[in-house]
């Protein structure tokens, strides 16, 4: 019987892990096969080829989905969310440590696919609450009691796969209701096990589980949104990695390390049979002292901007899943302006950044980056 958990505010949440089955789907396998073919053809390199799972479905998003995020000095936090010092905003630092990937199984699991990046399936859906959408009821089902009453869009449904994850930012763009397994009900109102409602202006992590992802934080934390792949991304990426690498067995005895405060199968990691120095929680990042246009060309791509960021900000564990980094659904033409042969070999340069913590945010020393603006000021108050 699965226990309880609270809603929302408190902070002393739980969280029932689900098997997540492996993210590759048709129009991805497709799209490997092609570009497989192509680079074979060209280069006489053999193509990698993906196992493939059922298809699913797939929502049309487009209506209410966010734009890119602001050039300007402030920024909403709608579409830049938390604090400028959350880890999933702080660059890496000119005194991180980097150690390789030393799970014997980095190479034959993790990397046997490529970098993929999930956007319609397997991804996180956000949508914008507007004043004039009508206000709906969000029920927890596992207390069998209303959570909330917000406006929700109409076009707003969940992720048609397994864990049909659901994000409404409000139309104050102050906060987003993260639901996982969420349904809408025949009445048009949603249930979902625990909704929970996170400040867009707080940190993103909590001390104790406060989210809808496994690493027990915000989950629109570290996706890519619309338009970041053209104008530069500017904050720490999502990043899940397979069992065969996540080892349970933390320094600490816990099965995770800082940023995280939880881990799958309730909060024990025992599916993660990994060993070596990656843990639910970790911050991977390419070293400073690669080149990556050596890699990946010059500046004006989105492989660019994916590498940059990778560099700059790197990638934060949460989830276990093959090698997938996460956009939201609208910035999937972007994501499939991807090159292939990049997506392949970058993964090959990420590492652990080892000094990683809530004293010493990517590594600490001098941020590789300017550090987030502050938000924008609305009616004379910042928002």
């Amino acid at each position: 019987m699965k226990p309880k958990t609270p809603i929302m505010d408190s902070k002393v949440q739980q969280r029932i892990s689900v098997q997540r089955p492996h993210r590759v789907t048709h129009y991805k396998l497709a799209r490997l096969v092609l570009l497989g073919v192509i680079t074979f053809v060209l280069s006489g390199v053999p193509p990698i080829m993906a196992t493939e799972s059922k298809p699913t479905p797939k929502a049309d998003f487009s209506p209410v989905m966010l734009g890119s995020n602001t050039t300007s000095e402030t920024r909403d936090p709608a579409y830049w969310p938390f604090d400028a010092h959350s880890p999933w905003n702080m660059p890496i630092g000119s005194e991180a440590q980097f150690e390789p990937v030393s799970s014997s199984e980095w190479t034959t699991e993790a990397l046997k696919y490529g970098l993929q990046v999930n956007t319609t399936d397997w991804s996180i859906p956000i949508f914008m609450a507007d004043a004039s959408d009508p206000i709906r009821s969000i029920y927890s089902t596992d207390y069998d009691k209303l959570a909330f009453e917000v406006h929700v869009p109409d076009a707003a449904v969940p992720d048609s796969n397994q864990d049909a994850h659901l994000h409404i930012i409000d139309e104050t763009h102050n906060s987003v209701i993260e639901m996982l397994w969420a349904k809408r009900r025949a009445d048009s109102n949603l249930e979902a096990p625990y909704p929970n409602k996170i400040d867009l202006k707080g940190p993103g992590v909590f001390d104790t589980y406060h989210g809808s992802c496994a690493y027990g934080g915000s989950c629109t934390a570290g996706l890519i949104r619309k338009g970041e792949l053209h104008n530069g991304i500017r904050h720490a990426l999502r990043i899940s990695l397979t069992t065969a690498v996540l080892n349970k067995n933390t320094p600490s005895g816990k099965p995770y390390v800082w940023p995280a405060n939880w881990a799958d199968d309730d909060g024990k990691g025992s599916s993660y049979t990994g060993t070596g120095n990656v843990y639910m929680g970790s911050l991977l990042a390419i070293p400073r002292d690669v080149n990556i246009e050596a890699i990946v060309g010059p500046p004006g791509t989105p492989i660019y901007e994916l590498a940059r960021a990778l560099q700059d900000y790197g990638a934060y564990v949460v989830d276990r899943g093959h090698l997938n980094l996460y956009g939201e659904p609208s910035a999937e033409e972007e994501v499939n302006q991807l090159s292939w042969q990049g997506l392949q070999v970058l993964p090959k340069y990420l590492q652990v950044v080892a000094n990683n913590g809530s004293e010493r945010v990517g590594g600490g020393g001098t941020p590789r980056r300017p550090l987030a603006p502050s938000f924008e000021v609305v009616d004379g108050t910042q928002s």
